[in-house]
C-alpha cells in the first residue's frame, strides 16, 4: 500500500488519483511546471552545492551500492524545491515525469530509489519504486534519513549523502537476510559482498 505524497492518504498502486485531495500526476505537472533537465549519471546538482571532490565521493558510494544490489539504482537530485509543496510531491513529480527509470523498470519492476535534497530549505526525502515498497517500510526509510540529517544540517552534503547510501545498503542487506523467513523459503538469499525529511 502506498500513500498520497501530499496528504498521506493510503492509496492502491492502481488508484488514478487520491480520493481525499484529488492529487494525480496531471495535477502535479500543472502545479510544478516543466521538469528540469537531469544528469544521466544519476546525480543532478541543480543548486551547484557540490564540489568535484564531493561528486566523486557520492559517485563512489552509489557505485558500491549498485555493485551490491545491481537490481536497484540510486538517483539523487539537489534542487531548490518550491516551499509551498511537501517534498514528497516534488519527488513523486520527478520520479514519474523526469524519465529517470527505463522502459523495463515500470510498476512492480521499478526498484529505483530517488533521494531529493534542498540544501537551502534544509529538506531531504526519498521515494522508492513500486518494486521495493513492499519490502522497505516507511519507518525504516525515515530512520535512514534521520541518520544523515545531522550532516545535512551542518551543510556537509556529501557526507550526508554517503551516510544515507551506506544506511540504505544496511537496510537492504537486512531485508535480503530476512526475506527467506518472510516468504517461507528453505534457503538463504545471498547478496554480492562489498569490495571493501526536514533535517
Amino acid at each position: 500500500m502506498i500513500a498520497c505524497p501530499f496528504c498521506h492518504t493510503p492509496l492502491a498502486e492502481t488508484a488514478p488519483s487520491c480520493p481525499r485531495c484529488t492529487l494525480d500526476l496531471q495535477r502535479t505537472r500543472a502545479l510544478l511546471g516543466p521538469v528540469p533537465r537531469l544528469s544521466s549519471s544519476g546525480l543532478s546538482d541543480l543548486t551547484q552545492s557540490l564540489t568535484p571532490a564531493d561528486e566523486r565521493a557520492i559517485h563512489k558510494a552509489t557505485a558500491a551500492f549498485h555493485r551490491r544490489f545491481p537490481q536497484c539504482r540510486i538517483l539523487i537530485v539537489l534542487s531548490h524545491f518550491a516551499p509551498q509543496f511537501p517534498l514528497g510531491v516534488h519527488l513523486f513529480w520527478l520520479f514519474n515525469t523526469a524519465g529517470l527509470s527505463g522502459q523495463s523498470s515500470k510498476h512492480g519492476h521499478n526498484r529505483d530509489i530517488l533521494i531529493g535534497l534542498d540544501p537551502g530549505q534544509k529538506r531531504s526525502g526519498l521515494t522508492v519504486g513500486y518494486g521495493l515498497e513492499p519490502f522497505l517500510p516507511q519507518t525504516a526509510l525515515e530512520q535512514v534519513l534521520d541518520s544523515a540529517s545531522p550532516h545535512f544540517k551542518a551543510d556537509h552534503i556529501a557526507t550526508g549523502l554517503t551516510t544515507l547510501i551506506a544506511q540504505l545498503a544496511q537496510l537492504m542487506e537486512g531485508i535480503c537476510r530476512d526475506l527467506p523467513d518472510i516468504l517461507g523459503l528453505d534457503h538463504p538469499l545471498v547478496t554480492t559482498p562489498s569490495p571493501s525529511t526536514e533535517f
